[in-house]
């Protein structure tokens, strides 16, 4: 049996407010964030795909870029790179990005930074040459891609990639090299069904590559919002709602393999308003650190709203799992075979069934949603 929360103090553990994937390019969107509960932000901004601090201009990107732009045709330019010394075609250029050339030094990115907030290194890689998948890796400092991901610079057009450039496997190799802490964080599969559509084979591929790959996203907020059956070409995946992965986690979770579930805001966080889509990470105490091992060792759980409805325990034997929650909430256990119990309470156990004395099944996961619409997404305990 492999029970995540096993060692989990529910009473004692700090609940905190994180999410994977988040678009936080201002301070504005920043304070946004933050109003809404994040406390722990893996900020995870592209374009180019680079981890944001205290410390980040814009300008870092364009006057001293310190990792290596890949060419279609293989070249390598090494760093530091100085974009305003390399566009020389500047007069082909569209208004009003030739007269934003050349670029001059700006100021900090983020202004005022909450002394209760962790900024963790992160990034949304793209761009791959054999995956049209989107990646984040919470807790790495990889950096991927430049300035101008949508030709308004013509650097396409003058021999450089769009994003990484190199096969998915190389990146992954890259996110795994510059993790901060080797037993902490790693890499996410973002919107698999909903944009990136990619296959269960591929997602399966992904996931075994490492044991520091987490998981899916299971929720994205953004994706959700989007009108995807207004485009009659759109080919809709296995899910019953939008924005939902849930029943390719399913089908993930019934081969055995180990993955985690992700709740994320997408763009959504930098609107304006509240959003949905957060994890609510389970840690002894409010580092970094603890943060990042949470994401690694599954101790968080998924949700929408991240406020009122919480757990307060978990327990998981071989012969029984059970759940209490601070209100009562509609409880849903899940297993391979789909929804084997509900029950509405505070409080709920389900009896694994069992075969020559071992449980006969491969997982059980839990499901919690009250009339708020707030729902809990619990990780996987697994019986091999």
């Amino acid at each position: 049996m492999i029970n995540p929360y096993e060692e989990m103090n529910w009473q004692s553990a700090l609940k905190i407010g994180s999410a994977t994937h988040m678009h936080i390019a201002n301070q504005e969107t920043l304070n946004n964030g933050y109003k809404y509960g994040i406390r722990h932000f893996p900020i995870s901004n592209y374009y180019p795909s680079a981890p944001y601090n205290s410390e980040t201009k814009i300008s870092d990107f364009w006057l001293r870029q310190h990792w290596a732009a890949r060419m279609d045709d293989g070249t390598i330019l090494e760093p530091p790179i100085n974009w305003n010394q390399i566009i020389t075609w500047q007069d082909d250029l569209d208004e009003p990005h030739r007269s934003q050339l050349p670029v001059v030094e700006s100021e900090r990115v983020f202004s005022n930074i909450p002394e209760d907030a962790i900024i963790s290194p992160n990034a949304e890689h793209h761009g791959f040459s054999n995956s049209r998948s989107h990646i984040c890796s919470p807790g790495s400092s990889f950096t991927s891609g430049n300035i101008d991901p949508k030709e308004q610079y013509h650097l396409k057009r003058h021999g450089f990639c769009v994003g990484f450039g190199g096969t998915w496997q190389e990146g992954f190799e890259g996110m795994i090299e510059n993790l901060v802490y080797p037993d902490g964080g790693g890499i996410t599969i973002n919107h698999p069904t909903w944009f990136s559509q990619l296959s269960e084979e591929h997602v399966f591929e992904m996931l075994d590559f490492d044991e520091s790959v987490l998981g899916i996203e299971i929720y994205n907020d953004y994706s959700q919002k989007r009108n995807w059956f207004e485009n009659p070409n759109y080919k809709a995946p296995s899910e019953s709602e939008p924005g939902f992965s849930l029943n390719l986690w399913d089908r993930i979770l019934s081969t055995g393999r180990k993955c985690w579930g992700v709740c994320v805001p997408d763009h959504s966080v930098k609107q304006g308003t509240n959003w949905n889509g957060r994890n609510i990470l389970l840690v002894p105490e409010f580092t970094e650190h603890n943060c990042l091992k949470a994401y690694r060792q599954g101790q968080f759980y998924g949700c929408l709203k991240g406020n009122g409805l919480t757990v307060k325990d978990l327990l998981a034997t071989p012969s029984t799992i059970s759940i209490e929650l601070n209100a009562p909430a509609i409880i849903k256990f899940i297993t391979e075979t789909g929804i084997v119990s509900t029950v509405k309470g505070e409080r709920a156990t389900y009896n694994i069934p069992q075969r020559d004395g071992n449980p006969s099944l491969m997982y059980v996961r839990i499901e919690v949603e009250d009339d708020s619409g707030e729902r809990l997404f619990l990780q996987p305990v697994t019986y091999k």
